[in-house]
């Protein structure tokens, strides 16, 4: 678009919305302002301004105000030319090639939209424009003053998108040289939550900056809209993560059962640890076939160390399903993969993402912690619905061409960087300029959460019984904790060695020697056992008409318990002294 006769002028004053005063060629004159926006950022005094001279002889002002020079950068100020531009913008095929009809001013409901759009192809769509004039610091932001109207017309857009049209949001920036568009959370918070929720729905938010001339201007290149400071991640954080990323054998072959079962490990346990056991299952169990046809005894071997059996359980029942009902293979629909056991949404969004390329979040407390620091969240990071609404947030703002890599940037950051225990590496950190809590030096206070319970102790004394050729061991319940895995005998509490020795007459065996073994601990989620030992050589590992038979003991070569009987690391200590009696004699 263009002006016909421009002049410059040098501001004074602005006495209500619609009148300033400017010094025009030497006299105080007064003209129209062509926004009725605050501009208080704009109209300062002694700025250069640019007039517009009207063609009407009947008006109190002979000029329009329709530009202002601020800090060198022209600004556009006429609220009806982001609609002209638009409108321009909209024929010459900018929003639809194919575009076949534009009709400004449609009502919609109890509204009434900028534009409606149709094309050849049959899209139909209508479009708000909104012109923006704040700038602070190379951002724009809207509104610069609070809009009950703007409001309005995004949940209108909403209800548009609900009933089958295509929906649009476009921020005509009246300047170049921004670097993006974001609502005013300072003027109108509630816009800035209605942008969001419009996204959500399937609104689209578009931004262009414009060329600015005395006599025009014209909309020129796309600029990002950013709703907070999640819009801004996905850039820095994929440049940091193609620049140093661990090469992990996951990560190198990521095939879902590859993924799938890397996700599964890592769960509860740090990657350093994982990598021995991850190639050992795969030699053993090569795919999900060999899964699902696993023995029991020998899958809870392979897991041995691990920790958390279930999740080996799990992955059995899991490969079966898919065995039984989608032929051997992981299926690429998100919602079957949440349906498969052992399955959550964090590692459903890991599979979907990084094996079928699909922007599903994966969210986990490394995730969570990250995010709480980056935006200084209050919120208390173990409720349920808190980890539900980051992972909307974060379906926002992920990358569609790299989801899998953005996910597990994610989770490299919060292993490698913004760690959980110690201070953050906050100068090496990709968000650094983004991130609220290390700018005000509360890294430590984030995330929150609320007081866990204290765990309860249990006292235990762990038997270690041999005799020459066998070790004593005994298989713990179906049900409850460590379900199915086998065990030392044990007592309950700790006790001394005369009661541990009256135990054993019990069983019908005969100690030749006993020794204490150090105490250990052992800690779980809401448990901990404090265990004292003893390590007892016994005459013969036989049926004595004791209680060996009622006490569920097997006798078994120490050789055996390192291929056939899985062994919990709760009893890692004493598990070391087998290693000792397995070893061969020199």
């Amino acid at each position: 678009m263009e002006y016909r006769e421009v002049v410059t002028a040098e501001f004074i004053e602005r006495p209500n919305r619609f009148i300033a005063y400017v010094n025009l060629h030497g006299e105080r004159t007064k003209v129209h302002v062509k926004n009725t926006g605050r501009c208080r950022e704009l109209l300062k005094d002694h700025t250069k301004v640019y007039l517009e001279k009207s063609d009407s002889k009947t008006r109190a002002t002979a000029y329009d105000l329709v530009a202002v020079d601020k800090d060198g950068r022209l600004v556009n100020m006429d609220s009806n030319a982001p609609n002209k531009v638009a409108g321009e913008w909209l024929r010459v095929g900018g929003l639809y090639g194919d575009v076949s009809l534009v009709r400004p001013e449609k009502t919609f409901g109890n509204s009434r939209f900028d534009f409606y759009v149709e094309s050849l192809s049959g899209k139909r769509a209508f479009i708000e424009v909104k012109g923006v004039t704040l700038e602070r610091e190379g951002a724009a932001a809207f509104p610069d003053a609070p809009s009950e109207r703007a409001l309005k017309h995004v949940e209108e857009l909403i209800e548009a998108r609900r009933q089958g049209y295509e929906a649009y949001l476009l921020f005509v920036v009246q300047m170049k040289g921004i670097n993006f568009v974001e609502p005013n959370w300072d003027t109108q918070p509630a816009f800035g939550e209605a942008l969001k929720k419009a996204r959500r729905a399937g609104v689209r938010l578009l931004a262009y900056d414009c060329l600015v001339r005395e006599d025009g201007l014209e909309m020129h290149a796309p600029v990002p809209v950013f709703l907070d400071s999640l819009d801004r991640i996905a850039a820095p954080l994929l440049a940091w993560y193609d620049s140093g990323r661990r090469i992990l054998p996951w990560r190198e072959e990521p095939t879902p059962y590859h993924v799938w079962l890397s996700e599964i490990m890592l769960q509860q346990t740090r990657v350093e640890a994982v990598r021995p056991y991850y190639d050992r299952f795969l030699q053993a169990l090569p795919d999900i076939e060999s899964l699902a046809a696993a023995d029991e005894e020998k899958l809870l071997k392979l897991w041995e160390g691990l920790g958390y059996y279930n999740r080996a359980r799990n992955l059995k029942k899991a490969a079966q399903i898919l065995v039984s009902e989608y032929g051997g293979r992981m299926p690429d629909d998100y919602e079957i993969i949440l349906s498969l056991p052992g399955i959550g949404s964090y590692t459903a969004g890991a599979i979907s993402s990084i094996a079928f390329g699909k922007a599903y979040p994966a969210v986990d407390g490394n995730v969570l912690r990250i995010l709480a620091r980056l935006r200084t969240d209050e919120r208390d990071i173990l409720q349920a619905g808190v980890k539900k609404s980051v992972e909307e947030e974060l379906a926002d703002v992920m990358p569609k061409d790299r989801p899998g890599d953005f996910n597990q940037a994610l989770m490299e950051l919060g292993a490698m960087v913004c760690i959980p225990n110690g201070a953050p590496k906050c100068d090496v950190c990709p968000w650094k300029e983004l991130c609220r809590a290390r700018a005000q030096g509360i890294t430590g206070e984030f995330p929150k959460k609320a007081g866990k319970k204290p765990r309860s102790i249990e006292k235990k004394t762990i038997l270690v019984i041999q005799d020459a050729e066998r070790v004593a061991l005994r298989k713990r319940p179906e049900k409850g904790l460590l379900a199915g895995l086998y065990e030392f005998p044990s007592m309950e509490g700790n006790c001394e060695e005369e009661r541990v020795l009256a135990y054993l007459r019990e069983l019908g065996l005969l100690p030749l020697r006993i020794r204490a073994l150090p105490p250990a601990k052992h800690v779980f989620t809401h448990k901990e056992w404090h265990m004292t030992g003893f390590l007892i050589r016994v005459d013969e590992l036989a049926d004595r008409g004791g209680r060996q038979e009622g006490e569920g003991l097997i006798f078994v070569d120490p050789k055996e318990t390192r291929t056939n009987y899985p062994i919990p690391s709760a009893f890692a200590a004493y598990a070391e002294q087998v290693e000792m009696i397995r070893k061969p004699k020199k």
